[in-house]
């Protein structure tokens, strides 16, 4: 099984000492860096949203602002009573867990961790 292996490994060797090596122009490594000079752009700088956009969103928040200023009382938004949660007897529904200091620990260092995975992403994208 080896056999048309290695007759074919003794071909590749034959023809490799016969193959003459390559030599690269005396201007190689000048051609090289001249066409490298050339790919060089300067990237402006493009905010991701343009004035146009934040000064519609001002004019939008301000118009807000006026309309609230304008018509401060209005029964448009009056929901009624809301005293369902009352009848449902909801007071305190998260009295009964109690965390130790272990486990609270824990959970802050954990959220810190994702937390901090964006941010490493970005760094390590760079």
């Amino acid at each position: 099984m080896e056999a048309p292996f290695n007759k074919q490994d003794e071909i590749i060797k034959k023809l490799l000492q016969e193959a003459p090596l390559e030599k690269p122009s005396l201007d190689f490594s000048k051609n090289v860096m001249q066409q490298l000079e050339k790919q060089k752009t300067s990237q402006s700088y493009r905010p991701l949203i343009s004035k146009t956009t934040w000064g519609a969103i001002a004019a939008i928040f301000l118009l807000g602002l006026l309309w609230v200023y304008f018509n401060p009382a209005s029964n448009m938004y009056d929901v009624g009573n809301l005293t369902f949660t009352e009848k449902l007897n909801i007071k305190k529904p998260f009295e009964a867990f109690a965390f130790s200091k272990t486990t609270q620990y824990a959970i802050g260092f954990m959220a810190l961790f994702l937390l901090q995975i964006p941010f490493l992403k970005r760094i390590v994208a760079r």
